[in-house]
């Protein structure tokens, strides 16, 4: 099945990449960005410049929108539509990007099977793990989705055959133009315009070597460039070494160096923490790494998005054991680590978005939505993810971040925390993640706001139990909003708690 074999995949991730928590002092600047110093106390400092290293879109926050999971439990195969309290808990993401039709599964897609009348959508086999069915959650409903939700539209385009193999480059090529085509039509008649096409999910998985998908991949970008110049790419890299012929670094810059004349923005898989796996910012590394590697065979501006990430799942031996690990895929413990790793993303300006895996299944693994009784309702890790977007600013403040490590976190700290500003710089926004089991006191130095006493919406998800989960039974976890004041002293110093398992947010306005 797809998901064992991913799972497995993310196991042997754990083998091959260190787990000791990354230290700043003997770290290369852009992974020194995104470790936190070992202190005494928790603390969050800016600089007296004020300085932004950032900018933050709304879509930032993103979802790996996997439609054949999304079919079976977010669509209402009756009214074909998706189910109205998925609309309604998706619109407060504003602006988020939507990745479809998946990972695995857009790599067999034909999306011709997906347009046009719902009965003449064929029936054939689409996955391994699910019998033959018919593409109701099409391209055309993927498109009405994303206008509902007011969205963006992100599209991984089909570069290897069908659910029975590979299919000669020249047709795909052309399917794939044609594809584009049929999406600026559908653009001009008023639906969402797709703000990025990627070039096929994990082919190195398939064992292709960089030579061959960098050669299919630019044929691709050839035949969508001749009638649709301005179209833009995300190649896809490698994140854990899935062939013994190349190294990480190797593979990479062999298909960055092939690629850069049409595609400088690339795409990264990270999954992270469950038991010996590494951290959060371990991961996010390998960005930087791939960064160095592009700018080793020349292409200076690379950007990034990761198109797919998650906190990992345990080893798995059998499809029980498999299945008993799923909640804590949602749990709260989950939503920590998830949100720190959106945190943590906020120092990387190359990283241009993130997005979640996945929005699909209410039933599985990794939920965004769970369901009991057939209600639909938000996970915990859904709530985590509100919080910050609730508050999100557009600018990044340059920080530094040092925390105690009370709970022995597999990242070695309990706290990571980011400050954001708007503008015209009179508001302000603080998150932050305790992973300890314990409340714990932040302290804030913002210079700027020296003297300053200012209302603050203080908004968190906590729980005394980090297993907690809405996975069975609904609104075990929820948000919590307060209003309180937070006082800085004369050169911007502040205080404020983190509620124990928590992740955070302090809105602050000086209007």
């Amino acid at each position: 099945m797809q998901i064992i074999t991913h799972t497995m995949v993310l196991v042997l991730v754990s083998l091959v990449c260190a787990c000791k928590p990354l230290e700043a002092a003997s770290l290369p600047s852009c992974e020194a960005s995104i470790a936190v110093g070992v202190a005494s106390k928790n603390t969050v400092s800016t600089n007296a410049e004020n300085s932004i290293i950032r900018t933050l879109k709304p879509s930032f926050f993103g979802f790996n929108v996997e439609w054949v999971d999304f079919q079976q439990d977010l669509w209402d195969s009756k009214a074909l539509q998706v189910k109205l309290a998925v609309l309604e808990w998706l619109k407060p993401f504003s602006g988020a990007s939507y990745r479809y039709p998946g990972g695995t599964g857009s790599n067999h897609l034909n999306w011709r099977d997906t347009v046009g009348a719902q009965s003449t959508r064929p029936v054939t086999q689409r996955v391994d793990w699910l019998g033959p069915i018919a593409p109701q959650f099409g391209f055309d409903e993927y498109l009405s989705f994303i206008e509902s939700v007011n969205g963006s539209a992100w599209y991984v385009l089909n570069i290897n055959g069908d659910y029975k193999g590979q299919r000669p480059v020249n047709i795909m090529s052309q399917e794939a133009a044609d594809l584009v085509s049929y999406a600026a039509k559908r653009a001009t008649n008023g639906k969402p315009a797709i703000l990025r096409w990627e070039l096929g999910n994990e082919l190195d998985r398939y064992k292709w070597p960089p030579s061959k998908y960098s050669d299919i991949a630019s044929q691709t970008v050839a035949a969508i460039q001749a009638r649709h110049p301005n179209a833009k790419f995300v190649g896809m890299l490698q994140d854990w070494p899935a062939q013994k012929a190349f190294t990480m670094s190797e593979y990479n810059r062999l298909v960055i160096n092939d690629l850069k004349p049409t595609v400088q923005e690339f795409a990264h898989h990270l999954y992270y923490e469950e038991q010996s796996w590494v951290s959060v910012a371990e991961r996010l590394a390998q960005v930087c790494r791939s960064g160095e590697d592009a700018k080793a065979v020349g292409l200076n501006n690379a950007t990034f998005w990761i198109t797919e990430h998650a906190r990992g799942l345990p080893a798995i031996t059998t499809m029980e054991e498999w299945k008993r690990t799923w909640p804590s895929s949602s749990s709260l413990e989950s939503a920590l680590v998830v949100a720190e790793s959106y945190i943590a993303a906020t120092q990387l300006p190359q990283v241009q978005g993130m997005h979640l895996h996945s929005l699909g299944t209410a039933h599985g693994p990794w939920p965004l939505f769970n369901a009991s009784k057939n209600d639909l309702h938000p996970s915990a890790v859904y709530w985590g993810l509100r919080v910050l977007r609730d508050s999100l600013l557009p600018n990044v403040l340059a920080s530094k971040v040092q925390s105690r490590n009370d709970a022995k976190s597999i990242g070695g700290h309990d706290m990571r925390a980011a400050i954001l500003t708007d503008n015209e710089k009179k508001n302000y926004a603080v998150w932050a993640v305790n992973r300890s089991g314990v409340a714990s006191k932040l302290s804030l130095m913002i210079p700027a706001l020296s003297g300053k006493s200012l209302p603050t919406r203080f908004s968190f998800v906590s729980d005394a139990n980090k297993k907690s989960n809405n996975y069975a039974v609904a609104n075990i976890v929820t948000p919590q909003t307060k209003q309180v004041t937070v006082s800085f002293d004369a050169v911007g110093n502040a205080e404020v708690e983190l509620p124990p398992y928590s992740v955070s947010a302090f809105s602050m306005s000086l209007k």
